[in-house]
């Protein structure tokens, strides 16, 4: 199962995704711009890693999100 790492890299992302979501919207809530920004840049970057994956590590034939 050499495509195992990439199963477990993508759950643990999809995880810190959700949280940063679920955390930037408390910011927003809250008026909080500085946290705000703080969990944009945090999902900007997750999502750049996951891009990355999909682009030159992951199999052509699997899709995990």
């Amino acid at each position: 199962m050499a495509n195992q790492y990439s199963v477990e890299i993508h759950n643990y992302i999809s995880k810190k995704i959700a949280t940063a979501a679920q955390n930037k919207k408390t910011a927003e809530e809250q008026n909080n711009v500085f946290q705000t920004r703080y969990f944009d840049g945090q999902l900007h970057e997750l999502y750049a890693i996951r891009e990355y994956m999909a682009e030159k590590i992951d199999l052509k034939t699997q899709t995990y999100y």
